[in-house]
């Protein structure tokens, strides 16, 4: 017993885990190390297997093969993502394998797997591999929150390198006693230990969360990654780099399964050599990255660190030319294998820092998926071409491949060019206004050295703009760099110097902290209290005792702010740290306080603490400042209500959009909610739940996420709603669609909103035309009343006002589809401009539009020129003439308050029983309003 809790003392220091996330992680770990043990046996069976039965020529076959069914397969697996609970595709991926595995063993202990079937289980390992994978990190990332992830991937990351190691040298090991097709019964048997893991893991620490919290674990979707990569020089670059080492990586492979096939006839031998030299290049890869990796990239460069990989497998090419022995290219793909995880990927990582962190998680699947698979089936062709078609040796191959590294270096030359480029762009948007007329030149060289620099002289923008980039890397040669910026004179960068160095592990500053616990900004104290929490030798529940209990109100203050952050989503450390409790202490002391500033801080500190941690026995405290009057508490405790992710305060801060000075913090509390709040947001507009002041106001929350989803959601809420909150939403999509060119909004959609509004603006016209004909005929038949006639008059003229919106909303709609300056100058002219120029605005308008739009809007365009409607124009606009009752028919169906309420008091002065049906329709609308007034004349009609 001992010496495990020595043993996990020890794990829980060195791999920076804390005591209540061991469990959880050492089973991720088991899972992953699982999986890749796995693929490790089945692997180099399968690829045996297949040689010996249709020898290396079938290999360009397979890979294209392979590059076509990953390429199609992930399309559909997108598909399935979006239908089913990823936790039942997990599984049902589990159970599917461990049966397929089954298969191919009794299909190869029976000599049914022959000939061309044999593409199948090849094929299936390639997916396998990717798909399991896949799946594992993105559960992973729900059982973590970003903070967390950064800690424990590294740790749970070292089960899938235990499991590439283990799993070959275990098939090298089994196959002295047990057949190769029998080693597939053996991994099914592992891979089905991973079902009852991952069903632990969703039921305990992914079900617990709810909608807000799954969004925000999960990676951002339904942007097109070709366009992001197209649009970003840097990013298509790295693209063509990865693709082009994967292409040659491929060629490599091709030769060393030919040599090996050729030299070893047994197939059981085969299968040893294979799963041995899997497992050996991930020790040696293991080995590079552990003692080699950091000094290379410190020493030689990024861009020259990326030659490495390129330049080793040149120089394996030209010895294999001259020797074209096995050993050859064995140390050419232990180059390709070692290099390629190690230093190559560190080169990248870094090089990857000008790129936004959004843009990057958006494009990786597909350049770990897509680019892969394509320069997979490109291999194939190539191959195909030169082995199938032209009969020449693999040998040759390497001519291939140092014509293709000639090209590989080309563009990292060119890569290296544009990272230049990109970093120093980044430093120039780094700047504060302030700051760009006398910034200073910092040189762009090494990246290293350049961040270091930055750190070193660069603008406080700069800085605090650079810290957020190593924020994401997470590297350990910016340690220094970065704790010599603990002194700096502003207190955003030694915050954020403080947040870096949380997740670095050079040297522990716990003592270097205590000092900074008495700093007088509270985000850097809060910082600090976090840091050593996490860090902190000795006692942590007495530290904060300490800190907790101090007579300084700002260390007080943060010392609760800080704990409450470090244990959110933790509940048995907010137990055992008494957070509830500390914060009902803090409580009374707020009531015993006098001084307004004290006072002011203390409920600061409570409702953020209450958010931070999201401790629901307080969440009165913050409805209690919700529903106040201060705005300095009222924006406090919107920003602590939507750090909770807890649905009941969406409808508690959707009121305080229209508020001028809560605006700005409840948009963004609502965006911090993440993408399911547009669908909450579009139910409550469409259900008018809320009053338009508020709704109109939404839009601008959903225009914030500028992603697919908010252009669908912006769709969805130009439909049946009010007129003002129509014309927001349109604005939102023209300016998305402007400025974000990767969106989508489909030209059928833009044409059928447009067509929709031109018989809605004609429909209008028929409308007031047919009231003016009835008041022509009461006139002779039975003169209104004047109330009657004003009623009237007054819901003719809405209408006219409506005509104006509608005319708005077509041309705003045609902002979308045409350029918006264009639009809004021919609109303005046509509004407010003379004759003349009306006419030429019309004339231009025809000159720009397709024929199917021409059509219908340039006749009502041109309605807009007249100030009478003409008996001609009546016909050319195709203008019905409605009763009465079917002019408020169509009124009343309108999702516009303001015309119902028109409609019903007409109706009302009136007063024919004629309408009743009509009022008793107006009984079951959505808005309150209409359903009381519709209920009052009702009664009056059937007195």
């Amino acid at each position: 017993m001992l010496i495990l809790n020595t043993l996990k003392g020890y794990v829980l220091k060195v791999f920076d885990i804390k005591e209540e996330e061991l469990y959880k992680t050492l089973l991720l770990q088991l899972n992953i190390f699982l999986l890749i043990t796995t693929l490790l046996i089945v692997k180099p069976t399968i690829n045996s297997l297949f040689l010996s039965e249709l020898t290396s020529d079938a290999l360009p076959l397979g890979y294209v093969l392979t590059a076509i069914m990953a390429i199609i397969g992930s399309y559909f697996y997108d598909r399935i993502l979006e239908k089913f609970p990823l936790n039942i595709v997990i599984e049902r991926t589990l159970i599917g394998s461990v049966i397929s595995l089954m298969i191919f063993g009794i299909a190869f202990n029976f000599q049914l797997g022959k000939g061309f079937i044999l593409y199948i289980p090849y094929i299936w390992v390639a997916i396998f591999g990717l798909l399991t994978a896949s799946q594992f990190w993105i559960l992973a990332n729900l059982v973590y929150n970003v903070r967390e992830a950064k800690r424990v991937f590294g740790f749970i990351g070292a089960g899938a390198i235990a499991g590439g190691i283990f799993g070959g040298y275990l098939t090298s090991l089994l196959t002295t006693f047990i057949s190769s097709e029998n080693l597939l019964f053996f991994a099914a048997l592992l891979l089905i230990c991973c079902l009852p893991i991952t069903r632990y893991i969703w039921k305990n620490e992914v079900v617990p969360l709810n909608a807000f919290q799954v969004s925000q674990r999960s990676d951002p979707k339904g942007e097109s990654p070709f366009k992001l990569i197209r649009q970003d020089k840097l990013l298509s670059l790295i693209a063509i780099v990865i693709g082009i080492s994967v292409l040659v990586a491929k060629l490599v492979d091709y030769q060393y399964s030919d040599y090996a096939s050729r030299l070893i006839d047994n197939q059981d031998d085969l299968t040893s050599f294979f799963g041995f030299w899997f497992s050996t290049l991930s020790v040696i890869s293991l080995l590079v990255q552990l003692f080699l990796t950091q000094r290379i990239v410190g020493t030689f460069g990024v861009g020259k660190s990326l030659l490495w990989l390129p330049s080793g497998i040149l120089v394996g090419s030209a010895i294999l030319l001259l020797i074209p022995q096995l050993w050859v290219i064995v140390f050419i793909k232990v180059v390709d294998g070692s290099l390629k995880q190690s230093v190559n990927k560190a080169a990248t990582e870094l090089l990857s820092i000008p790129i936004p962190i959004e843009t990057k998680k958006k494009t990786k699947t597909f350049t770990d998926v897509v680019v892969d698979s394509i320069a997979t089936g490109l291999a194939g062709f190539i191959l195909i071409f030169f082995i199938n078609g032209l009969d020449i040796s693999s040998t040759y191959i390497s001519l291939i491949i140092i014509a293709l590294i000639s090209v590989w270096l080309y563009f990292i030359y060119h890569l290296r060019r544009e990272y230049i480029v990109s970093f120093k762009n980044l430093l120039e948007t780094a700047h504060t206004k302030k700051e760009k007329s006398d910034r200073k030149e910092i040189p762009v060289t090494s990246i290293v050295d350049t961040v270091i620099r930055v750190f070193h002289s660069g603008e406080e923008g700069q800085i605090l703009h650079m810290l957020q980039k190593t924020l994401e890397v997470k590297n350990e040669r910016f340690f220094y760099a970065i704790k010599g910026l603990l002194g700096h004179e502003s207190a955003a960068v030694r915050a954020l110097a403080i947040e870096n160095l949380y997740f670095l592990k050079t040297q522990n500053l716990s003592f270097q902290m205590e000092s900074m616990v008495h700093d007088k900004d509270q985000h850097v104290t809060t910082a600090a209290f976090r840091y050593l929490l996490k860090n902190y030798d000795n006692d942590t529940l007495e530290l904060f005792n300490k800190y907790l209990n101090s007579t300084d109100a700002t260390i007080a203050n943060a010392s609760l702010i800080g704990l409450s952050l470090e244990l959110r989503n933790n509940t048995r450390l907010q137990e055992r740290f008494s957070l509830a409790n500390r914060i009902g202490m803090a409580l009374e002391q707020y009531g015993k306080l006098e001084s307004r500033e004290h006072k002011r801080n203390k409920m600061f500190a409570i409702l953020e603490a209450i958010g931070n941690a999201k401790v629901d026995r307080y969440y009165d405290i913050i409805k209690q400042q919700l529903h106040g009057e201060e705005t300095e508490f009222l924006n406090v405790a919107i920003k602590s209500a939507s750090k909770t992710l807890d649905q009941e305060f969406i409808a508690l801060i959707v009121p305080h959009l229209s508020k001028k000075d809560s605006r700005k913090v409840a948009t963004e509390a609502l965006f911090n909610f993440g993408e399911p709040i547009m669908d909450i947001m579009v139910d409550t507009i469409r259900n008018e739940h809320i009053d338009l002041e508020d709704a109109i106001y939404i839009v601008p929350v959903i225009e914030k996420f500028a992603s697919q989803k908010a252009i669908n959601t912006l769709i969805k809420i130009t439909e049946d709603t009010e007129h003002s909150i129509k014309i927001e939403a349109i604005e939102a999509l023209k300016r998305l669609k402007w400025k974000y060119p990767n969106l989508q909004i489909k030209d059928r959609f833009v044409v059928d909103k447009i067509l929709d509004e031109c018989n809605l603006y004609q429909n209008t016209l028929s409308v007031i035309h047919s009231q003016i004909v009835i008041q022509y005929k009461k006139k002779d038949q039975s003169p209104e009343s004047l109330e009657e006639n004003e009623a009237r008059n007054g819901l003719i003229h809405l209408l006219e006002q409506r005509l104006d919106r509608q005319l708005q909303r077509i041309f705003r709609f045609l902002g979308i589809k045409y350029p918006p300056n264009d639009i809004d100058s021919i609109l303005n002219t046509i509004l407010n401009g003379k004759e003349e120029q009306r006419v030429h605005a019309v004339e231009f308008l025809e000159n720009i539009l397709d024929n199917q739009l021409k059509k219908e809007l340039i006749p009502v365009a041109e309605s807009t020129l007249m100030e009478t409607i003409s008996e001609e124009q009546i016909k050319k606009l195709n203008l019905k003439v409605f009763s009465e009752s079917e002019c408020y028919h169509a009124l009343l169906v309108r999702k516009d308050v303001k015309l119902k309420q028109a409609v019903l008091y007409l109706i009302e002065k009136t007063n024919d029983i004629k309408f009743v049906p009509l009022v008793e329709m107006a009984l079951e609308d959505r808005n309150e309003k209409i359903r009381i007034k519709a209920a009052e004349i009702l009664g009056s009609l059937k007195v």
